[in-house]
């Protein structure tokens, strides 16, 4: 299997993220995900999500996906990294980058690691409001059932 990073970072990741280079990789994909802005009914807007997650559980789930991913695209290097903890609205919570010799298994893959990521990995986010706080429910990702 290619290498590939698995990292779980406290608080929002950092700003400048360092990208790992393969000179054989014709393409490469980022995937990186965002708190972003929005409001809710009652508790007005939002100011921060707060991950909790397994460590152990989701570096597994994060392990097999990428075992799963390398199996059916030819890809060269993966990096994974998560946030845990507060991260504000505007901060990144979830960066993944895929390097492939090739353009569509650097996007396939790219979309099928947040995609499972999303679907099975034991995160959760805890909404916090301006006036209070929820827990996202989440909605799965279009074809998640073959993820499970």
């Amino acid at each position: 299997m290619p290498p590939h990073t698995i990292e779980i970072i406290e608080g929002p990741l950092p700003q400048a993220l360092d990208t790992v280079f393969d000179a054989a990789a014709g393409g490469v994909a980022r995937f990186t995900g965002r708190t972003r802005a929005e409001a809710h009914d009652t508790h007005g807007p939002l100011l921060a999500l707060d991950y909790e997650l397994h460590e152990p559980l989701v570096r597994q789930v994060l392990r097999d996906l990428v075992q799963a991913v390398c199996a059916t695209h030819d890809v060269l290097c993966i990096s994974i990294r998560h946030a845990r903890g507060m991260v504000p609205v505007g901060r990144a919570s979830v960066d993944i980058e895929v390097h492939a010799a090739h353009r569509s298994d650097a996007f396939a893959a790219c979309r099928e690691l947040i995609d499972g990521l999303k679907a099975r990995a034991p995160i959760f986010k805890h909404e916090r409001w301006a006036h209070g706080t929820s827990w996202a429910t989440g909605t799965p990702p279009p074809g998640a059932a073959h993820l499970a």
